[in-house]
């Protein structure tokens, strides 16, 4: 007899996303079939992400008002809502691994964003988009991030993006930072290290996409405390996007690739200083010295 739920902390198990069966559409829909069936009968979900409600609407405006009769078509619409953000899978699903229903919701999410990516349905819009160190690299020229941001402000040139690439004119958009934060950030402070005894005693800054481009007030804030408690850091040596953006579109392979031109942290860095799962920063010396990374804010 199947048990009522998972009582146990969930289990994650790494997708075998280079394999042929992973891509197989029917294949994945069978899948998802079977999960939308489980989350029809439970909805302990329904007050998260617009996923939920989305299949739930599809099940309850069917004719047999179960998950057989939805239309497979409309299988994406419920995919398409999911940014991946893990609540379901890490506090309110009962049937994820170990239970023997293994269901991980936002991995079947994300298999299905891969196989709409391979089948080249992802819009040319969202790959110029998600490009984070492309647009960051260019817009933070300096005449070209004034000239960048009056446009962002706009009304008839947010008309003329809002036709081009489908961005909401009304949609908020971060200004371009004049001085990116590596520019006119202090690239170390050498201050003795006090009392390592539960801590490394110094820190790596690994400064995002956001910060370095768009907000390095807060990085220079960080800094500025950083100094105040005389806590010895270092800029890390370089950094890329950790993939997140190309992760969100199924671009499993552009993930890859990203995560292969970086080394990855090492030691007390990769066990405190990045909470994002999917994160890969690039780490040198100083951290495999033993400084703590700190990350300002994940892009």
């Amino acid at each position: 007899m199947a048990r009522e739920g998972n009582l146990e902390a969930p289990t994650r198990h790494p997708l075998d996303w280079l394999s042929e069966d992973f891509y197989n559409e029917e294949s994945l829909n069978a899948e998802l079939e079977r999960v939308y069936d489980i989350c029809h009968g439970c909805r302990r979900c329904v007050s998260l992400c617009q996923s939920f409600p989305t299949l739930f609407d599809l099940v309850d405006e069917s004719d047999t008002m179960e998950v057989d009769g939805v239309d497979k078509k409309d299988y994406m619409k419920v995919v398409d809502q999911c940014y991946l953000c893990d609540l379901c899978y890490m506090t309110k699903c009962p049937y994820t691994p170990p239970h023997e229903w293994n269901l991980d919701f936002p991995h079947l999410m994300l298999r299905a964003k891969a196989v709409k990516f391979k089948k080249g349905e992802v819009l040319a819009r969202d790959k110029f988009l998600s490009d984070t160190d492309g647009l960051g690299k260019f817009a933070g020229i300096p005449i070209v991030t004034q000239t960048v941001n009056a446009v962002n402000k706009s009304s008839v040139a947010r008309g003329i993006l809002e036709n081009a690439l489908g961005v909401d004119k009304k949609a908020w958009l971060p200004e371009f930072a004049s001085t990116k934060f590596r520019s006119g950030a202090k690239k170390s402070a050498n201050h003795p290290v006090k009392d390592g005894k539960h801590t490394p005693g110094k820190v790596a800054i690994y400064s995002t996409c956001y910060v370095n481009y768009n907000e390095p007030g807060m990085g220079h804030d960080l800094l500025a405390i950083l100094d105040h408690n005389e806590i010895p850091y270092v800029m890390v040596e370089k950094e890329a996007c950790c993939g997140m953006p190309k992760l969100e579109q199924g671009d499993l392979q552009g993930v890859a690739e990203k995560k292969s031109h970086q080394h990855s942290a090492s030691g007390q860095a990769g066990q405190r200083g990045l909470r994002d799962p999917y994160a890969s920063s690039v780490m040198h010396t100083d951290v495999q010295a033993g400084a703590a990374a700190d990350v300002p804010r994940l892009c």
